[in-house]
């Protein structure tokens, strides 16, 4: 099988930090090779030297036999690299066509945009490789499924042979991911080559032909997926064993801290996205929300925290009325929040990250000072989050938008967990992060727990659900269709619910 790229003793330095030190690599033609490791291991920084972001400090890289060294995006994508990046790069008011075509439009005479050629080129690659889009669909009313084809497809039709995904399962349903591997191979027997970054190893083990462990920068090892197994990847990623499993004591009946009762809200495009759902959260309760992507969850934590308007209905937060408070009266009351979204609603990426550490609370003990902010507070507040949570940067003045996506989780997560908060609204809380934090972030909402906080959760990963809460509320078509607890919280009971499949008891 021929090798279309290898690296040879690359680095990047960045300073007196060392992000890539002397990667040795080989990417087969026609595989998918996995490239896993720590937040901050060096994954983005190597991907990005591919595809022109970067350019090495020192070393070579091959493709197809042949120097390069790229000075931009374009020229990777002249040579067949395309990256789809974690963050999806599309404009959510623009139409699938037009975000393809976006910056290669094919010219008709001096002046006009050839739409049409450009729709015949994209019709064909998408009855090629399987991608039924909606041409003309505008992003912001599409799924993220299909918004992540789009991406792909938008690689495609660059012209790319070498496909670079960035956690792309980070934001997909189970039924999404089993489409999107469904799609990978079908490519790679068309004769594409993809490169998968990714922290979930059970992921890996299924799609890889072979994979790269990095750790510090630095690569631990090159394995064939039929040698090794998720405790053996996890110690070659972070150092040690990983265990994910979490002690969960049994919970004593405590009163309710949050009580919704009927609540209705509607979505973006006017209908009802929640339907008359009530239930509570009990004080140092972890209550999961369970459900497939689309079925009401982000709608209700929304309403939850005062970002959408409650159609009917009403929400007590200990035993006071909150139904129509907002956001920064909800956090003065002591409810945190920390959104699936990190970088559109959980950072300001061009601010530093001790300023990221009081968003929300900035007006609130102990970080208020008469009328003005007390900045010494607030910078030891920062350092406090950037060790607990093991934030890798070198400065809490550094800003966000130069630490990795699991870094920046890291500092939104612990802002909420560090200050003294009753109730947490969390959602997606490790999604994009390497186990090691995986791990870490468990075990600090499970002790939160403990100290009597009480936890809504929101994840879309199944196993979190299920290994973290105390009682689960499955929700389908924006109801709820059961609330399940104890020995019943299993993979089966909750899918069984989440496909509206059986009725549970509420």
């Amino acid at each position: 099988m021929e090798t279309i790229i290898k690296l040879i003793d690359v680095t990047k330095r960045f300073g007196t930090l060392v992000a890539n030190d002397k990667i040795n690599m080989e990417i087969k033609a026609g595989t998918i090779h996995s490239i896993i490791g720590e937040n901050g291991a060096g994954k983005s920084t190597l991907m990005n030297m591919l595809v022109g972001l970067l350019e090495p400090t020192s070393g070579e890289i091959l493709l197809r036999g042949k120097r390069v060294n790229f000075k931009n995006a374009n020229q990777a994508n002249r040579n067949g690299i395309g990256m789809v990046h974690q963050e999806f790069m599309l404009f959510e008011n623009l139409t699938v066509l037009e975000n393809i075509i976006l910056g290669h439009e094919k010219i008709k005479g001096k002046w006009f945009i050839d739409k049409e050629k450009a729709r015949k080129e994209i019709e064909d690659i998408c009855e090629k490789y399987h991608f039924p889009l909606p041409l003309d669909a505008l992003i912001r009313d599409l799924p993220v499924a299909v918004q992540q084809q789009v991406e792909i497809v938008k690689v495609l039709y660059r012209g790319a042979d070498i496909i670079i995904l960035d956690e792309p399962t980070a934001v997909l349903t189970p039924q999404g991911i089993e489409g999107l591997f469904e799609a990978l191979k079908f490519l790679v027997s068309k004769g594409k080559t993809i490169l998968f970054i990714t922290h979930k190893l059970k992921e890996v083990l299924a799609i890889s032909d072979s994979i790269t462990v990095l750790k510090n920068g630095r690569v631990t090892g090159h394995v064939l997926p039929q040698d090794v197994d998720e405790v053996k990847l996890a110690s070659l990623m972070v150092g040690r064993e990983v265990i994910l499993t979490v002690d969960k004591p049994p919970k004593t009946i405590a009163e309710p801290v949050l009580e919704v009762r009927d609540l209705t809200v509607k979505g973006d495009d006017g209908l009802d996205k929640v339907k008359h759902v009530s239930f509570q959260v009990r004080k140092g309760e972890i209550l999961g929300v369970a459900g497939v992507a689309g079925n009401g969850q982000r709608e209700l934590v929304e309403a939850l925290f005062g970002m959408r308007r409650i159609e009917q209905g009403a929400v007590q937060f200990h035993n006071r009325d909150v139904t129509q408070l907002g956001p920064r009266e909800k956090r003065l009351l002591g409810i945190g929040y920390v959104p699936q979204d990190r970088l559109r609603l959980g950072s300001n990426t061009k601010a530093p990250i001790w300023e990221n550490t009081l968003m929300g609370y900035h007006l609130t003990e102990p970080f208020r000072k008469k009328i003005v902010l007390d900045k010494k507070r607030a910078l030891q507040y920062a350092e406090q989050v950037v060790q607990k949570f093991q934030v890798k940067t070198d400065s809490v003045n550094n800003n966000v938008r130069n630490l990795s996506g699991g870094n920046i989780q890291k500092v939104i997560v612990g802002r909420e967990f560090l200050l003294d908060n009753k109730l947490l609204i969390i959602e997606d809380p490790t999604r994009g992060i390497d186990v090691g934090a995986i791990e870490f972030i468990w075990k600090q909402i499970v002790d939160i727990a403990k100290s009597g906080i009480s936890v809504l959760l929101v994840s879309h990963e199944l196993n979190e659900i299920i290994s973290l809460s105390d009682r689960v509320m499955v929700l389908y078509g924006g109801e709820v269709a059961g609330i399940v607890e104890g020995e019943d919280i299993n993979e089966q009971k909750l899918g069984l619910l989440m496909t509206g499949g059986q009725q549970g008891h509420a």
